[in-house]
C-alpha cells in the first residue's frame, strides 16, 4: 500500500524567467539572493520605498493622475508575488497596499496594485534602483 501526503500550506512563489538547469529552492522558487546575501523581504521593501515617488492614476479615471510619495509612517502591506534573478541583482513583482495618513477634513486616499522593483547588490547590501508601476492605482474615500 502506498500513502501520498498532500500539503495544505500556501502555494509556493513562482519565479518566471528562470533558465533551465538553474538551482531552485525546496519550494520550487529560484533563489535570487544566493551567494551569502540576505533575502529581500517585505519589511525591507517597506523601508526601501520611503521617500520614493511614483506616478499613479485614479482607479476609475474620475480624477487626474498624481504623484505618490511613500512616507515612513503610512500603513503598508506588501506581498512578494515573483522573484527573478537578473545579471546585476533581482527583479521582484510585489502587490502593495498603502494609504494616506489623513488629517481631519481631508479625504482618505488608498493606493494598491502591483509594482515591479529592481534591486542591485552594491557593496554589502541590496539597493532599490527602480520602481515600475504595473497596476498601482489610487482611490479616494476608500478605507479598507
Amino acid at each position: 500500500m502506498v500513502l501520498v501526503a498532500v500539503g495544505c500550506g500556501p502555494a509556493p512563489e513562482r519565479s518566471q524567467g528562470a533558465a533551465p538547469g538553474q538551482p531552485a529552492s525546496a519550494e520550487g522558487t529560484l533563489r535570487v539572493q544566493d551567494k551569502g546575501r540576505p533575502e529581500i523581504t517585505s519589511q525591507g521593501i517597506s523601508k526601501d520605498v520611503v521617500g520614493k515617488v511614483i506616478r499613479v492614476d485614479e482607479m476609475h479615471g474620475a480624477h487626474p493622475g498624481t504623484e505618490w510619495t511613500f512616507e515612513a509612517d503610512e500603513y503598508r502591506r506588501i506581498d512578494i508575488l515573483e522573484r527573478r534573478a537578473t545579471a546585476t541583482g533581482a527583479d521582484l513583482l510585489v502587490f502593495m497596499l498603502t494609504r494616506s495618513n489623513s488629517k481631519p477634513g481631508e479625504d482618505d486616499v488608498q493606493v494598491s496594485g502591483q509594482l515591479r522593483m529592481s534591486y542591485e547588490w552594491k557593496g554589502d547590501k541590496w539597493v532599490l534602483q527602480k520602481i515600475e508601476n504595473v497596476s498601482f492605482r489610487f482611490s479616494i474615500g476608500v478605507a479598507t
